[in-house]
């Protein structure tokens, strides 16, 4: 669960009440960050749901954002960025954002679809849930999840605002599914954070944050390091 967002999103450290997700090796989360914008990809519009998403998985996976590109709304580039990243780089996890919809145009789940080699549907079902709570629009998304190698892909609305309430719906689990996708044995540490959370009441759930973020219009294609104080740039 995470907190409403305001016309300006919170700005300064996570609250108190925040806890990071942690994976169960040493070795950090490695994410790459795809906005799919036809207007983004021009230039035209700055890119506000990137961002977005850089800080939410710096501040609550503790993860490295390597990589960041903002492609159009065609299926070539979509596959061709996921298939880069998931191969040649051998990102841990890649998050999308926009392009779920129903226009013509919204070919996100597709472009997903046709990489992956297992789908993990449970993941989108968590995140359509989330938004189902807030609006029944939430029904119009044909967001998806799979794995690719030893990739997981999720693609996540492209609205700030959705963007930060569907991360929280799913950041808790995603450092458990890379270390499963790693081939890391999780079943200690899943045995007992189960029993860690059967006590726990629904009151105690963490509110996830973000800070404030900077819109970029940069189609810088390549490796970003990762950067505390603010989005890439």
């Amino acid at each position: 669960m995470i907190a409403p967002m305001t016309d300006n999103v919170t700005s300064g450290p996570a609250s108190a009440h925040t806890e990071h997700a942690s994976s169960t090796t040493d070795s950090p989360i490695r994410v790459g960050i795809m906005t799919c914008s036809d207007r983004g990809a021009r230039g035209e519009r700055a890119d506000v749901s990137g961002p977005t998403l850089h800080n939410l998985v710096v501040d609550h996976l503790s993860g490295q954002v390597v990589q960041y590109r903002v492609v159009p709304d065609e299926r070539t580039p979509i596959e061709a960025t996921l298939k880069e990243w998931a191969d040649e780089h051998k990102l841990d996890l890649i998050l999308t954002t926009g392009g779920t919809g129903l226009s013509p145009r919204d070919v996100t789940p597709d472009a997903t679809r046709a990489v992956c080699d297992r789908e993990v549907p449970a993941i989108a079902q968590a995140m359509f849930l989330e938004s189902l709570r807030i609006t029944p629009y939430a029904m119009l998304t044909r967001a998806t999840a799979g794995i690719r190698r030893r990739t997981l892909i999720v693609n996540l609305p492209g609205n700030p605002r959705a963007v930060q309430e569907n991360f929280g719906a799913i950041a808790e689990v995603l450092p458990h599914a890379i270390d499963i996708i790693r081939g890391v044995d999780t079943h200690a540490s899943h045995a007992g954070h189960n029993r860690h959370k059967h006590g726990e009441s629904a009151q105690s759930k963490p509110v996830l944050e973000t800070r404030t973020v900077k819109p970029t219009t940069a189609l810088e294609d390549g490796p970003i390091a990762r950067n505390v104080g603010g989005p890439p740039c």
